[in-house]
Protein backbone atom coordinates (compact mmCIF):
# COMPACT_ATOMS: atom_id res chain seq x y z
CA UNK A 1 0.00 0.00 0.00
CA UNK A 2 1.18 3.17 -0.89
CA UNK A 3 1.68 5.78 2.07
CA UNK A 4 -0.69 9.01 2.33
CA UNK A 5 0.31 11.83 1.04
CA UNK A 6 -0.66 15.24 3.54
CA UNK A 7 -3.20 17.23 2.65
CA UNK A 8 -1.02 20.84 2.20
CA UNK A 9 -1.41 22.97 4.96
CA UNK A 10 -3.75 25.95 4.33
CA UNK A 11 -2.01 29.32 4.62
CA UNK A 12 -3.65 32.21 6.35
CA UNK A 13 -3.78 35.05 4.25
CA UNK A 14 -3.35 38.11 6.20
CA UNK A 15 -6.64 40.08 6.34
CA UNK A 16 -6.41 43.55 4.78
CA UNK A 17 -7.59 46.81 7.15
CA UNK A 18 -10.25 48.16 4.75
CA UNK A 19 -9.54 51.18 2.77
CA UNK A 20 -9.92 54.21 4.33
CA UNK A 21 -11.36 55.48 0.85
CA UNK A 22 -13.70 53.99 -1.79
CA UNK A 23 -12.23 53.06 -4.82
CA UNK A 24 -13.02 56.61 -6.97
CA UNK A 25 -12.94 58.77 -4.01
CA UNK A 26 -15.16 60.42 -1.32
CA UNK A 27 -16.20 63.00 -3.74
CA UNK A 28 -17.49 63.95 -7.11
CA UNK A 29 -14.93 65.74 -9.16
CA UNK A 30 -16.67 65.05 -12.52
CA UNK A 31 -18.61 68.42 -11.97
CA UNK A 32 -17.63 72.07 -13.05
CA UNK A 33 -17.97 73.47 -9.97
CA UNK A 34 -14.71 71.93 -8.87
CA UNK A 35 -12.82 73.87 -11.60
CA UNK A 36 -11.68 77.26 -11.98
CA UNK A 37 -9.79 78.79 -15.10
CA UNK A 38 -7.54 80.55 -13.01
CA UNK A 39 -4.61 78.82 -10.21
CA UNK A 40 -4.34 79.07 -7.14
CA UNK A 41 -2.66 77.40 -4.22
CA UNK A 42 -4.06 74.34 -2.57
CA UNK A 43 -4.66 75.04 0.97
CA UNK A 44 -3.26 71.96 2.19
CA UNK A 45 -0.18 71.92 0.28
CA UNK A 46 0.23 75.41 -1.52
CA UNK A 47 0.73 73.84 -5.27
CA UNK A 48 -1.29 75.50 -8.01
CA UNK A 49 -4.47 74.25 -8.91
CA UNK A 50 -7.33 74.54 -10.94
CA UNK A 51 -9.58 72.19 -8.73
CA UNK A 52 -11.73 73.98 -5.56
CA UNK A 53 -13.49 71.63 -2.73
CA UNK A 54 -17.17 72.05 -2.48
CA UNK A 55 -17.06 75.38 -0.72
CA UNK A 56 -15.07 76.67 -3.78
CA UNK A 57 -11.33 76.69 -1.36
CA UNK A 58 -8.75 75.93 -4.11
CA UNK A 59 -7.62 72.20 -3.05
CA UNK A 60 -5.83 69.42 -4.85
CA UNK A 61 -8.28 66.32 -4.81
CA UNK A 62 -5.62 64.06 -3.29
CA UNK A 63 -4.64 66.71 -0.79
CA UNK A 64 -8.84 67.30 -0.16
CA UNK A 65 -9.32 63.45 0.20
CA UNK A 66 -6.88 62.48 2.27
CA UNK A 67 -7.53 65.68 4.71
CA UNK A 68 -11.37 63.57 4.83
CA UNK A 69 -9.49 60.65 5.14
CA UNK A 70 -7.72 61.55 8.15
CA UNK A 71 -10.71 63.03 9.68
CA UNK A 72 -12.58 59.65 9.25
CA UNK A 73 -10.06 58.24 11.23
CA UNK A 74 -9.74 60.89 14.19
CA UNK A 75 -13.60 60.12 14.35
CA UNK A 76 -12.95 56.85 14.73
CA UNK A 77 -10.60 56.63 17.01
CA UNK A 78 -12.29 59.00 19.83
CA UNK A 79 -15.38 57.26 19.01
CA UNK A 80 -13.72 53.51 19.93
CA UNK A 81 -12.62 55.01 23.23
CA UNK A 82 -15.95 56.30 24.00
CA UNK A 83 -15.34 60.08 23.27
CA UNK A 84 -17.49 61.32 21.18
Amino acid sequence: MPPRRRAPEKQSVPKLAPSPLPVGGLLNWGSSAHWDSRARPCRYCGRPTHLRDSKGAPADKVCAEDALADIGDIVRTYSSQGRL
